[in-house]
């Protein structure tokens, strides 16, 4: 999402601009620039790529998580809830494409004459781990009964 930003240094630095060092404590503190930080924000809600974490948004951007959310809650929530959204439909994805591995498999055992358990199918797998999902272990049933194996 924000690959395009980062490459151009005007629009989304690593680091905020306005920094300034304090001599008597040694730290670095950060001037808050609230019209720029709200339109970096607002960009990357409206991006077309794919969505970071708000805490990877905080970090490019230089500023802790917390002092957006305090400055930008709704863009902040929105920029969160793009993010989850994303990381659900990846998921779905992801096992819809075990499921589908998961046939062909099950295909591929049975012509070989052996029974396509969950040991024998998770050879031949990408990810065997994706057998933790119910769904997964759903669709190992019904491929099983495609096939006339079980009830």
């Amino acid at each position: 999402m924000l690959k395009h930003l980062v490459n151009s240094h005007s629009e989304f630095p690593a680091t905020p601009q306005n920094q300034v060092r304090d001599s008597s404590t040694k730290k670095l503190e950060v001037k808050f620039d609230s019209d720029r930080t709200q339109q970096l924000l607002e960009n990357v809600l409206q991006a077309n790529e794919q969505p970071l974490p708000m805490t990877a948004v905080a970090k490019r951007l230089g500023y802790p998580k917390r002092v957006l959310y305090r400055h930008f809650p709704e863009l902040c929530r929105a920029i969160s809830a793009e993010y989850v959204k994303y990381m659900k439909e990846s998921r779905i994805k992801r096992i819809e494409q075990c499921c589908e591995q998961l046939k062909q498999a099950v295909r591929q055992v049975y012509t070989e004459g052996i029974y396509p358990s969950e040991a024998a199918i998770s050879r031949l797998l990408a990810k065997p781990g994706c057998f933790r999902d119910k769904k997964v272990r759903a669709a190992l049933k019904a491929a099983r009964r495609e096939i006339s194996l079980e009830p």
